[in-house]
C-alpha cells in the first residue's frame, strides 16, 4: 500500500473516498486491471489506530469527533424542528466501521427491477458473484446456512450471530404468528420473513471495506489517507462550440488534511467520485457541476447545469425496539 510522495502526480485511474464503496472498487480496479495504476484517496486518517473502527458496537457509541465529518442537519419539519446529528466516519472504511455490522445485500426482487429497467449485469443472478467474491463466510454448527450465495476467500469476514433468550422467544413469537422462517433470509436477497443474520464480525472484530486495501499487496495501488479534495478539475473537450460545451475529468485539486499543502492528482482514464451522499455532491458542485443559480450565488463558475446536485437528499428512519 504505497502513499503519495510529490506534490503533482498522474495515475490511470483516481478513486475519491476511502468508505464503504469506494475502498472496494479501488481494489477491484487494481486486481481487475494489473497493467494500470490507481489511487484511492481518503480525507481522514487511516483504521489502524481507530479503535472504535473495529469494534462491533461502535455504531451505539458514535466514534470520537475528529473521526466524523460533524455535520448536523438544517431543522426537520418532520422531527419538530429538531436539528440532527448525522453521523459520518471520517477514516479509511467509512460508514461500514460504525454502521450495525449486519450483512444486508438489498432485495433480490430490486436488482432484477434495475436490470429490466434496461442495465444488463444488475440481475441479482449477475450481482451474486460479486457479493460472494466480497466475502469469506465463518459457518456455525446452530446456523442454517445457504452455502451457495456465501463465499470463502474475499476481505471481508462474515459470521451468524447467536441471540439471547430472550430474542429467542422473539423470534418463536413471530414465527408463531405466521411469519416464515428464514434462517439465511438477509444473505439470499429474500426480506419477507423473520431469520437470523448473518453480520460483518468475526471473533468479536468487525470487518471494514478497508480490508479491501489493508496489506493488500499490489504495487499498482496507492492509498493516501489525510489528503481532502477540493474540487475535480475539469477540461473542456470542444472549446470552439461554446453552445454545446462538453467537459472531461482529468484529475483533482486536493489538499494535506494535516498541514493544507496542496497537491494535483491527474487521471490517464477515469476519475470515480465516492464520497458519499454528502459529501459527492459538495466535490461536484465545487467543481461547478450542479443547479447553475446555487453556484453562481456562491461565486463558483458553473460548467455543467446539473440540478439535482446537493438537493432532494431522503435519509431513511429506524425504530428502535430494544426489549430487556
Amino acid at each position: 500500500m504505497a502513499h503519495i510522495t510529490e506534490n503533482i502526480v498522474t495515475y490511470d485511474y483516481v478513486v475519491i473516498g476511502g468508505g464503504t464503496s469506494g475502498a472496494v472498487a479501488a481494489r477491484r480496479l487494481a486486481e481487475g486491471d494489473t497493467n494500470s495504476n490507481v489511487c484511492l484517496i481518503e480525507a481522514g486518517p487511516s483504521h489502524e489506530e481507530i479503535v472504535d473502527g473495529r469494534m462491533p458496537g461502535s455504531w451505539a457509541l458514535h466514534p470520537e469527533r475528529s473521526h466524523d465529518w460533524n455535520y448536523d442537519t438544517v431543522p426537520q419539519k418532520g422531527c419538530n424542528n429538531r436539528i440532527i446529528y448525522a453521523l459520518r466516519a471520517r477514516f479509511l472504511g467509512g460508514c461500514s466501521a460504525i454502521n450495525g455490522t449486519l450483512l444486508i445485500r438489498g432485495a433480490k426482487a430490486d436488482y432484477d427491477r434495475i436490470a429490466a429497467m434496461g442495465n444488463p449485469g444488475w440481475s441479482w443472478e449477475e450481482m451474486l458473484p460479486y457479493f460472494k467474491a466480497s466475502e469469506t463466510f465463518h459457518p456455525a454448527e446452530w446456523h442454517q446456512a445457504d452455502f451457495a450465495v456465501h463465499g470463502t476467500s474475499g476481505p471481508l469476514h462474515t459470521e451468524p450471530y447467536p441471540l439471547a433468550p430472550i430474542s429467542e422467544k422473539v423470534l418463536e413469537s413471530f414465527i408463531d404468528s405466521g411469519f416464515e422462517y428464514k434462517p439465511d433470509m438477509f444473505a439470499q436477497g429474500d426480506y419477507e420473513g423473520v431469520g437470523h443474520v448473518v453480520r460483518t464480525v468475526y471473533k468479536g472484530i468487525r470487518s471494514t471495506s478497508a480490508d479491501f486495501v489493508h496489506h493488500y499487496d499490489t504495487k499498482n495501488l496507492t492509498v493516501q489517507t489525510g489528503v481532502y479534495v477540493d474540487r475535480i478539475i475539469l477540461e473542456e473537450n470542444n472549446i470552439n462550440n461554446k453552445e454545446n460545451r462538453d467537459y472531461k475529468a482529468v484529475g483533482v485539486e486536493a489538499h494535506y488534511d494535516a498541514n493544507g499543502q496542496p497537491i494535483i492528482i491527474k487521471a490517464r482514464k477515469e476519475i470515480i467520485l465516492s464520497a458519499g451522499a454528502y459529501n459527492s455532491p459538495t466535490i461536484l458542485m465545487h467543481s461547478g457541476i450542479g443547479p447553475a443559480e446555487h453556484l453562481v450565488e456562491m461565486g463558483i463558475s458553473c460548467k455543467v447545469d446539473l440540478q439535482g446536485v446537493g438537493r432532494n437528499l431522503q435519509d431513511h428512519t429506524i425504530v428502535w425496539s430494544f426489549l430487556a
